[in-house]
């Protein structure tokens, strides 16, 4: 029997629920689309309760329960802390990474196994996409559950069309462009010490599924989460001008959103048909509109740095 790699997330996976409304999932064969705003508090959208779910699951992120048990839960959460320096949060990529890891392990039930892909290219370059690496088994568009690796891609960012496109720009240079062969043949080869070891995974296995060459990896389907958390007129009208309760404020976000939802599907199957070879291989959306991606960044970056970002 091989490694049940459910069994392996260690992690709250009830988080999504209390901290997410899940307004809904669109599935056309292998595009997979799931649209989640965040709770509302009071009259307000705040970050404050997602960020601190978030940063609870730090240690979980940066450490794996081998080191956790060697280090002590404690002081894994101290010093995952240093996981993130203090750069500025309008332009570091890893609170994107942090949110996308909870939601794969949470809602997809896929194990993270690494951090990043290794770029063996270009080793100062901070990786273009592959925003983590999952195992695990996925369930496709017609019921049936495969064996699965997962390249993650996550985007925190203004504009919402400008994050498409770098997500699937990202996601094309692993299956489409002209590096491919490369990327296929090293840079699948995840960073030795980077890898998530836990006593209860079958390591051959794990080499197994990660190396092009085997039949184990060729068994599996590919599946690209992506992550694209973006400031939304439609977030911000509802809470400017239909927040006089929380309830009234839910209901006008329930109602904008399901207006919206046509547009933003056939908008995401549009783009990805001018990406033939994305189009081949799996895509699992996970939309977060939001007031103000900013406000969601700088609240990350106090509650790791326990101080504001210095900004002049």
């Amino acid at each position: 029997m091989g490694t049940q790699w459910d069994k392996l997330i260690q992690i709250d996976r009830s988080w999504v629920d209390s901290q997410l409304e899940h307004h809904f999932k669109d599935v056309d064969k292998k595009i997979n689309i799931k649209l989640y705003t965040v709770k509302v508090s009071g009259t307000q959208i705040l970050p404050d309760s997602l960020v601190e779910k978030l940063h609870e699951m730090l240690p979980d992120y940066v450490y794996n329960t081998r080191e956790i048990a060697s280090i002590g839960e404690r002081k894994a959460a101290l010093t995952a802390n240093h996981f993130f320096g203090q750069k500025d949060p309008k332009t570091d990529g890893k609170y994107g990474e942090l949110l996308l890891f909870a939601l794969v392990e949470s809602v997809l039930g896929c194990k993270m196994v690494a951090h990043k892909l290794r770029s063996l290219s270009n080793f100062r370059d901070q990786v273009k996409g592959g925003d983590g690496i999952f195992l695990g088994n996925y369930q496709i568009y017609d019921g049936r559950t495969e064996a699965a690796y997962l390249i993650g891609e996550s985007k925190i960012m203004g504009q919402y069309s400008a994050a498409l496109t770098d997500a699937l720009d990202s996601v094309n240079r692993f299956c489409g462009n002209s590096n491919s062969p490369e990327f296929r043949k090293t840079e699948l080869i995840v960073a030795k010490e980077k890898l998530f070891l836990d006593d209860a995974m079958d390591i051959d296995e794990l080499y197994d599924r990660l190396t092009p060459t085997t039949e184990l990896y060729k068994s599996q389907v590919v599946v690209h989460p992506i992550l694209i958390m973006y400031d939304d007129t439609t977030m911000k009208n509802c809470e400017r001008d239909n927040s006089a309760t929380r309830d009234d404020l839910e209901s006008s976000i329930r109602k904008g959103v399901a207006k919206n939802k046509e547009q933003i599907i056939n908008f995401i199957k549009s783009k990805i048909a001018t990406y033939p070879e994305v189009a081949k291989v799996y895509v699992d959306f996970f939309l977060v509109p939001y007031n103000d991606v900013n406000k969601f960044r700088d609240t990350m970056y106090y509650y790791i740095h326990g101080v504001t970002y210095p900004r002049e």
